[in-house]
């Protein structure tokens, strides 16, 4: 009865019964999850809500401010008495009610009101040019993990192609001993470099897995289920020529979002200049209130409207002085728009010679790993000759391996540097 239950539940539900497999990111996938549940861009994107909910605040102070205000009271005894003499006393005031309500609108406030809305607006644009800058960033750390992943899965299968060599070298060796042809000495090279292999691929295996983690991370995904984690290697996997992306740095730093920053903060300083300016300049308003109370047993309504004019002529002498203060900031903030200009420009021609050099280490490597293979090859036929040592043959397996290891840096910093230099271009 048992057999036939689980038979039953395997056919109708195998997919209980199959084990999770992986499922492989490209790098473009990579890119797009990140883009989609990054931390650090959710974060960015609640601040630029906070600046437009800045700025709607900021449009309230356009609009009338009308209050309401209301009070009862009931005394033990009459708040006032008077003696009348002759006449006898009067009692005033044991309870009563008043109502009233107000409203003022702001005219002319010296440009402050005005001011603060543009500011408001630079705000929100500068909240969401700090998101592109950070979305940058973050691009660039998840291309950055992706080729390392990529680097350690190629020198993982390296190292396994190192081991069958290995493996099937041990075995001719073990033959040559048994033979009385070679030394027992000989096997324990072969052990040794067996030994090293098998020590070099704990190390990849630990690598991958805290690149695993990183990766997830920077993608939103969580870094306790990353088992099952893998990505897929690009198919066509081009090394061209740096030149084919070069742009002139000049011509492209306005593309630049810290550029854009950097004119956004003077642009803000002048702006907080102006509002300022705008504290100590006359105010005008006009308002109109009314009003309901009975206080002496009667009711009475009443409104009036009103107008006013506040010129702050005592604080003309401290406001100069604050007025003087924001200038400063202003100069202050065109210096480093200047300064700024000239590290972008640094920034992109440092990434450019990154990118440049990383493409020549890439050829070079390419032509050590032909000269190794070519090396490596010819120690395995002398070797089979007789001609050569065990030890040279090993020592030029170990060449060949540093080699391939080398050129597989070589292809992940090139990829790396790319990726940098498209983006401090703009791109």
């Amino acid at each position: 009865m048992r057999k036939t239950i689980y038979l039953i539940i395997t056919l109708c539900f195998p997919a209980i019964f199959q084990p999770l497999t992986a499922q492989p990111y490209t790098l473009e996938a990579c890119r797009q999850m990140t883009l989609e549940n990054n931390a650090l861009l959710k974060e960015m994107k609640i601040g630029e809500e906070i600046s437009r909910q800045m700025k709607k605040q900021a449009l309230t102070y356009f609009f009338p401010n009308i209050s309401a205000f209301g009070m009862g009271f009931q005394a033990s005894n009459p708040i006032v008495s008077l003696d009348l003499g002759m006449l006898g006393s009067m009692a005033l005031l044991k309870d009563g009610v008043l109502v009233s309500a107000m409203a003022v609108q702001p005219v002319f406030m010296g440009g402050k009101i005005f001011y603060s809305t543009k500011l408001a607006d630079t705000g929100i644009r500068a909240s969401e040019l700090f998101t592109a800058q950070k979305k940058d960033e973050v691009l660039a750390k998840t291309d950055e993990y992706f080729w390392l992943l990529y680097s350690l899965y190629e020198k993982r299968k390296t190292v396994a192609v190192m081991q069958q060599v290995l493996d099937s070298l041990y075995k001719d060796v073990q033959q040559a001993v048994n033979a009385g042809i070679l030394g027992q000495n000989e096997v324990l090279k072969v052990k040794l470099q067996q030994h090293t292999l098998s020590t070099k691929n704990v190390e990849l295996e630990n690598g991958i897995f805290l690149a695993n983690m990183a990766l997830a991370r920077q993608m939103g995904l969580p870094v306790d289920s990353v088992d099952h984690f893998v990505i897929t290697s690009p198919e066509d996997l081009l090394i061209n020529d740096p030149i084919q992306y070069f742009l002139e740095p000049s011509a492209v730093l306005s593309l630049r979002t810290e550029y854009k920053l950097l004119d956004m903060g003077v642009r803000a300083a002048t702006l907080e200049k102006k509002i300022e300016t705008a504290s100590y300049m006359p105010q005008v308003g006009v308002g109109a209130f009314y009003y309901y109370e009975n206080l002496l047993d009667k009711n009475n309504w009443n409104g009036a409207v009103m107008a006013a004019v506040r010129v702050p002529i005592s604080d003309w002498a401290r406001g100069s002085y604050a007025i003087r203060q924001k200038k400063l900031e202003e100069s202050k903030a065109q210096i480093r728009r200047e300064d700024g200009h000239q590290q972008l420009l640094m920034q992109i021609r440092q990434a450019w010679g990154s990118f440049v050099e990383s493409y020549q280490k890439y050829l070079l490597a390419e032509l050590t790993v032909d000269e190794s293979q070519e090396n490596a090859r010819l120690n395995e036929t002398y070797y089979r000759a007789g001609t050569v040592s065990l030890t040279e043959l090993l020592a030029a397996r170990g060449f060949l391996q540093e080699s391939q290891d080398k050129r597989i840096d070589a292809i992940r910093d090139y990829q790396v540097a790319k990726s940098i230099y498209l983006q401090v271009t703009g791109r």
